[in-house]
């Protein structure tokens, strides 16, 4: 668990509300209808592995066994990273996850199956920028 702006932030009940957040947005089932995909989102130390259908996130889990390295890809960064990201204005360079993967800036760091990533890019993009909504 991490707190960022003196509340908790991004333990597995934050992740759960975005999840929340994300099944319920009508928009990414139009753009994320192919998105199937098992996913890693890193925060600090701890990970969160994500399953996706359809767009819909449909479990959560916190930590990885040994039986949960079937992942395509992580995204992983720093809880400060998350933190500035997930403001409703983000200050510049937190924008978004390019600029935070940015080699000069180095906050975020894409693993994994670059394939399925780039396939679901939109979808991604727009998921993650539902944490604004947190």
């Amino acid at each position: 668990m991490s707190s960022y702006g003196g509340k908790r932030a991004f333990d597995l009940e934050w992740v759960e509300r975005w999840a929340r957040r994300v099944n319920e947005d009508r928009v990414l089932p139009k753009i994320a209808k192919f998105f199937d995909a098992r996913f890693v989102l890193g925060v600090d130390d701890t990970d969160y592995l994500l399953e996706v259908s359809k767009g819909k996130i449909e479990k959560i889990a916190e930590g990885l066994e040994p039986s949960d390295f079937g992942y395509e890809f992580a995204l992983r960064a720093p809880a400060s990273a998350w933190g500035k990201f997930s403001q409703k204005t983000p200050p510049p360079m937190f924008n978004d996850i390019w600029a935070m993967a940015h080699p000069l800036h180095r906050q975020l760091h894409i693993e994994g199956n670059q394939l399925t990533f780039w396939q679901n890019m939109r979808a991604m993009h727009w998921m993650l920028s539902l944490m604004r909504e947190v």
